[in-house]
């Protein structure tokens, strides 16, 4: 039982030379030295962007944290009220009596001196023409410390005070630069704003940098005595006091980076490990027993590890390799058993040509050299016929796969097809009745390999359909099915033949049809079809026929059905 109708234009030529190309000696050793690289590419990556982030967090750290500004602000805030008590005092002790407006700059100096000694801060005293009569640098004695400058080009590039600079320059492009502050010689007059505002009874503050960058905080409060302004005093930070402190708090912070930093590296090892090794697994795999080396394909079988037990990607990826070969495997072993398949189907027609052109010189009538001329070109459109049907199966697997699937009207085209046969049948007094849902019926995937199939079933059905009988198909859904069942009343499937009726090369038609007239890949064809689309085909006999003597037990005809997915 088979049906011989199928689709589609000849197959074209098959490429032979598909096979990877081999390796050159210079991607062998770039690959062996990637493979014996400490870290993999993948576990490269993965600890740059795990310390990219980590560094940009950092950074963003240093930059707008608010440690300094505060720094700066309760720096200031401890300046103003040192300055208003020193102020205070200065003005009770240096200032002048008899109700005159001013002090004793002499005095004033002292008590300066005096008071600023155990702070560590420069102060300096303003009088009300804002003209410089004191400065605490000048007035505390002592030697300064110097240490030696290192020579001229012995500096590390390592230096705390280097790398610093750095990060200020960095820094600065981005942050206001402060105002530079501006030394006042003595008796010189004064043009800051702070000593200003002072003089006019308002404290003031301001925060400039030094010719070395470094930040310099003053506060700049009015002398009161009687109620009268009698001068200014700033009070002043050295410069370095506030950096060292900002210097501590990065140090601390930059330990911390290099301690995540460490932990993050063997974080992102142990996660690369736990990627990239399985990984490389796979591919030593699929490239020591594949065709990846450019070698042939190894006798023994590809194995590949199982890893499915592991619940991630890397599970799911071997689970998909392991299928991968062992559909592999199956495609290798159905196209040998194919092969062997067409050699055998094609010998049978050779043999019986080859005897027929044999037997041609020894006969002698018209009548007989007539008939061999017969079996001659019977033989000739057989092999034609397997050649074309053999092009056609071996070019299936690839359309289905090319192709792209879409919905299509079922009903409509079941409708087309069933009176094209019975238009076939007329002949033979054959009917063919379509029984459906009122709704149409559509279904997704490729209509005319669809057409194929239900072509080849009437076909079977319509071969083995005695005359004056008839041929039903009926549709329905189910679920989330659609359901086609093709229906004859000849003499059915025998039972030991359910299974084989699919295989390759299965034929058994009625002898009104003659021998050699189909391959017998039409239904192997039609359920290779129906299965691309996620279906099933399967036969099975219909009950007897109410009969009576040898016809009694006999089916009532086969039963083709077609499941597609909805």
């Amino acid at each position: 039982m088979d049906g011989n109708d199928i689709y589609g234009a000849d197959a074209g030529p098959v490429g032979l030379d598909n096979r990877p190309r081999p390796k050159s000696t210079r991607e062998r050793i770039i690959q062996g030295l990637i493979r014996s690289a400490p870290f993999s590419s993948l576990q490269r990556r993965i600890i740059f962007f795990n310390l990219t982030g980590l560094a940009f967090l950092v950074l963003g750290v240093l930059y707008l944290n608010q440690y300094r500004s505060g720094l700066i602000e309760q720096r200031i805030d401890s300046l103003r009220l040192q300055a208003e008590v020193i102020a205070l005092t200065v003005a009770e002790t240096a200032g002048q009596g008899d109700g005159l407006i001013g002090y004793d700059p002499v005095r004033a100096n002292t008590v300066l001196g005096r008071l600023v000694r155990p702070t560590g801060l420069r102060a300096q005293v303003f009088d009300n023409g804002l003209r410089l009569t004191g400065d605490s640098r000048s007035l505390i004695g002592g030697e300064i410390e110097a240490s030696p400058l290192p020579p001229p080009g012995t500096e590390t590039a390592g230096d705390p005070d280097e790398i610093e600079r750095f990060y200020e320059r960095a820094v600065s492009m981005f942050r206001r630069r402060p105002p530079l502050y501006e030394e006042v010689p003595k008796g010189g007059i004064s043009r800051d704003t702070e000593v200003r505002d002072a003089a006019r009874g308002k404290p003031s503050s301001v925060v400039r940098v030094n010719t070395q960058d470094q930040l310099i905080v003053s506060v700049a409060v009015p002398m009161i005595r009687s109620g009268a302004i009698i001068g200014v005093l700033v009070l002043s930070t050295e410069g370095g006091d506030i950096d060292r402190v900002v210097r501590s708090e990065r140090a601390v912070i930059v330990q911390v980076f290099v301690i995540a930093a460490m932990v993050s590296i063997g974080l992102s090892i142990l996660l690369a490990n736990t990627i990239a090794h399985p990984i490389r697994k796979l591919a030593d795999a699929a490239e020591n027993n594949g065709t990846l080396s450019g070698r042939p394909l190894n006798a023994e079988r590809v194995e590949i590890p199982d890893m499915t037990r592991r619940t991630d990607e890397i599970g799911e990826l071997s689970g998909a390799l392991i299928r991968m070969t062992e559909a592999l495997y199956a495609r290798i072993e159905a196209i040998e058993s194919f092969a062997s398949d067409v050699a055998h189907e094609i010998k049978n027609p050779l043999t019986s040509l080859r005897s027929a052109v044999e037997t041609m010189q020894y006969v002698r009538t018209p009548e007989q050299q007539t008939r061999l001329l017969d079996v001659i070109k019977q033989d000739v459109d057989r092999l034609d016929r397997l050649v074309t049907d053999i092009s056609n199966a071996s070019r299936l697997d690839a359309e289905l796969v090319r192709e792209r699937m879409q919905p299509f009207d079922l009903t409509r085209l079941v409708q087309m097809l069933a009176e094209v046969t019975r238009s076939q049948g007329e002949s033979r007094n054959v009917s063919v009745t379509l029984q459906g849902p009122a709704s149409q019926l559509v279904a997704r995937g490729l209509e005319g390999r669809i057409a194929q199939v239900i072509t080849n079933l009437l076909d079977n059905a319509l071969s083995f359909s005695p005359d004056g009988s008839a041929i039903m198909l009926r549709m329905r859904r189910r679920d989330s099915s659609i359901r086609l069942v093709v229906e004859d009343e000849g003499p059915g499937v025998p039972a030991e033949n359910m299974l084989t009726i699919f295989d390759r090369f299965y034929t058994e038609r009625p002898e009104s049809e003659g021998f050699g007239n189909h391959s017998g890949l039409g239904l192997s064809i039609s359920r290779q079809i129906i299965e691309a689309h996620g279906g099933r085909l399967w036969v099975e006999n219909r009950p007897p026929r109410a009969a009576e003597g040898p016809d009694a037990e006999r089916p009532g005809g086969a039963r083709f059905c077609i499941e597609l997915p909805d």
